[in-house]
């Protein structure tokens, strides 16, 4: 795309982003006053197109609690993009190896294989796979206000504002309240695969 980046973040991006991505969360941040596209993003500081400056307070989740635009990891990124390109999975990756023995290190237990997928709730959906396949059972017990994924086996875990539109979904999947050991107790019985909880539920409210 042979553009002016800085210009279009000041004067298409935010209607573009309402017509093209998500009406809904341009409305609610409107209702917000944060109606805005960040232009300028540094460690904890976004700018708008006026140059106003405010502290991102969120940090946002998971990998993205680094910040915007750290350092160290955009120098990383580029020594990295002369050396490896995009990849090609059905080709064996020097890159892949050295990462996967690194985890074979880090996990506990006898843990030797890694698999790599695209995000969260592919991983999530690989696991159940697994704890299905090993067990040959069909029991899945998630936590009510718990969140793993729009994916479909992570969504199947998930509570019904997030899977309401999307059913029906594979059968198997049960909730108990989150922290209540008894309600968890008298649903895990002999079909029960697997168990998967937040430690922390984000979505819930931490």
């Amino acid at each position: 795309m042979n553009m002016d980046w800085e210009k279009y973040l000041k004067t298409d991006a935010l209607a573009d982003f309402a017509k093209y991505v998500s009406p809904g969360k341009y409305n609610a941040y409107r209702l917000l006053g944060y109606d805005f596209i960040p232009c300028k993003r540094e460690g904890v500081w976004i700018y708008d197109d006026k140059g106003n400056r405010f502290v991102n307070c969120r940090s946002s989740g998971g990998v993205f609690n680094f910040g915007h635009r750290p350092k160290e990891l955009i120098d990383e990124l580029k020594k990295a993009l002369e050396i490896f390109d995009i990849g090609d999975h059905l080709l064996m990756s020097g890159a892949r190896a050295a990462l996967a023995k690194k985890f074979a290190e880090l996990t506990p237990g006898d843990i030797q294989y890694t698999v790599f997928g695209a995000g969260g709730g592919e991983a999530i959906d690989l696991a159940i796979k697994l704890a299905r396949a090993h067990t040959a059972r069909p029991k899945v017990i998630s936590a009510i206000g718990g969140y793993h994924g729009h994916t479909g086996f992570a969504l199947a875990t998930g509570d019904e504002q997030f899977k309401k539109y999307f059913g029906p979904l594979a059968p198997g999947f049960v909730q108990v309240p989150f922290g209540d050991v008894k309600a968890l107790e008298k649903e895990i019985d002999g079909t029960t695969a697997a168990i998967i909880f937040e430690t922390i539920p984000a979505t819930f409210g931490i």
